[in-house]
């Protein structure tokens, strides 16, 4: 499981390139479709053995977008397989009533006007953030490592390993968002929640256990501090 894959609409406009840059700048793994398409090409897209996690729209087409990701006039099969595929419309000049469209169609967020690049990567991460339970039944796999949430079992190459809650939970967090540095602020919100009365240290002393089980049982993926900022599982 590598990063999460975003597709952009609207590549060839400077909006577009703006949200390229930026996603690719926090190393997700990013796709792009001209501001120019049919709506079996999006299908085509969206439709591949490995798609999106969620699609970012800049190309002022989003009545024409959202349609095609809800499943609103398509096949049921095709309709079932895209109906929880997250959208952000993202757009220089939308009015109130032209967000509040968007979001009645269906549209999971809307950032007008300029927007900073920081903002922007953050609400894609909460938005991802929000979508993640629905996949909460299924048996998340990293390497040689497997979380069954459903059953609260992990294992590394098949063998189980025993974890407390919060390290599942912690392993969980970092195997479905790999390869990115998280502060231990952040950590603490995600993993503990926010009403919690806790410091950072906490999440020293989790990661150094969960990394020794981790050793102790030869799997393939690690915890890296990055100084100064947080943590990456790599």
């Amino acid at each position: 499981m590598g990063a999460p894959k975003i597709l952009v609409i609207g590549s060839d406009n400077d909006l577009g390139r703006k949200a390229i840059y930026a996603l690719e700048a926090e190393y997700f793994d990013v796709r792009s479709m001209g501001k120019t398409f049919e709506e079996k090409d999006l299908l085509e897209e969206i439709m591949r053995t490995n798609p999106p996690a969620l699609v970012v729209e800049g190309s002022g087409q989003f009545s024409r977008v959202v349609p095609t990701l809800k499943g609103q006039n398509s096949s049921k099969k095709a309709g079932r397989t895209r109906s929880f595929l997250p959208l952000i419309v993202v757009s220089s000049s939308l009015s109130s009533t032209e967000s509040a469209a968007a979001l009645d169609a269906g549209a999971d967020d809307v950032i007008s006007g300029v927007f900073e690049a920081t903002e922007f990567v953050s609400r894609v991460k909460a938005l991802l953030r929000r979508v993640a339970p629905d996949n909460a039944s299924e048996v998340i796999e990293y390497k040689n490592i497997a979380l069954d949430p459903r059953r609260h079992l992990a294992f590394v190459d098949g063998r189980p390993m025993k974890l407390a809650l919060t390290e599942f939970r912690l392993l969980q967090f970092f195997m479905t968002h790999p390869d990115f540095v998280y502060g231990r602020e952040h950590l603490l919100d995600v993993v503990w929640g926010q009403d919690r009365y806790l410091d950072e240290r906490t999440v020293n002393t989790y990661i150094s256990r969960l990394s020794r089980k981790l050793k102790g049982m030869s799997a393939d993926a690690q915890f890296m501090s990055v100084r100064g900022v947080g943590y990456q599982f790599l």
